[in-house]
């Protein structure tokens, strides 16, 4: 049972259902008895129900298809979400970037965070900075409006450097476990002695990341009762190398990409 008692609301309160250009928020309640994912601090995927009612915020981009639910969203403030900034917002200090603004919910759970002294929030969006950032920056916090990759090159160039670097930039579960170790690459320079970079489901991919099969891989057979997929938790299921049908297709591991 999801303790709802355990996760903030704050951003219903500090955002408004509002638009700009292709992105909107969007408010909803989500009722007692529904069943979503969350996730756990050792990186782990799996379904819960709410104990009570519980207002949730929604980051969309492009317009809603009723036959496709979630289409566009990219961020929201579940408590998988939550979750998954448990860890570092926890473990951030000293002078912390963020690539990647979604709906703030990150530097908004920083303020409780004392060893933090400043915070410079990278996004590329321009029409999603109205919506978000100046109902939640504070004095710690600063925007810059920019692509990420290219902020760390110029980081870099600079030597401009973070005690802690925090990546957002993927609305897909499955994203940042391919683009991980691609983004730390690119941060590791911008870097402070003893600094630190913790990507989002950062935790699940340090968990599988030994076990993730490197070439496409062919199935043919049908789907059984396995170990629960690596990275979303499925157990009926196809079975590629650990991973279900889905998550290996969104990997580019299924025998859909096998070379012929």
């Amino acid at each position: 049972m999801i303790r709802t008692s355990r996760y903030t609301t704050i951003m219903s309160r500090k955002l408004e259902e509002v638009r700009s250009g292709a992105f909107r928020i969007e408010k909803v309640i989500v009722s007692k008895g529904t069943t979503l994912r969350t996730y756990s601090p050792q990186g782990f995927l799996y379904s819960d129900t709410f104990d009570a009612n519980f207002p949730i915020v929604r980051l969309i981009e492009g317009e809603p298809d009723p036959q496709i639910p979630g289409l566009g969203l990219w961020m929201s403030d579940t408590p998988l979400e939550q979750e998954s900034l448990r860890g570092p917002t926890h473990v951030a200090y000293g002078d912390v970037l963020e690539i990647g603004l979604g709906i703030g919910l990150f530097p908004t759970l920083l303020r409780r965070n004392k060893s933090v002294k400043s915070i410079t929030i990278v996004e590329r969006g321009a029409d999603l900075v109205p919506l978000v950032y100046h109902r939640i920056r504070y004095k710690k916090t600063k925007l810059v409006l920019a692509d990420g990759e290219e902020w760390l090159k110029f980081c870099q160039a600079t030597e401009r450097k973070y005690d802690f670097i925090h990546i957002d930039v993927w609305a897909d579960l499955t994203a940042p476990m391919k683009e991980i170790e691609k983004w730390t690459k690119l941060a590791e320079p911008c870097l402070k002695k003893d600094g630190i970079i913790w990507c989002w489901l950062q935790e699940l991919y340090n968990r599988i990341k030994d076990r993730l099969p490197q070439e496409p891989i062919k199935y043919p057979g049908p789907p059984a009762i396995y170990e629960p997929c690596l990275i979303c938790g499925k157990k009926l299921r196809n079975d590629y190398a650990g991973l279900c049908m889905d998550c290996a297709d969104n990997m580019e591991i299924s025998e859909v990409y096998v070379k012929t």
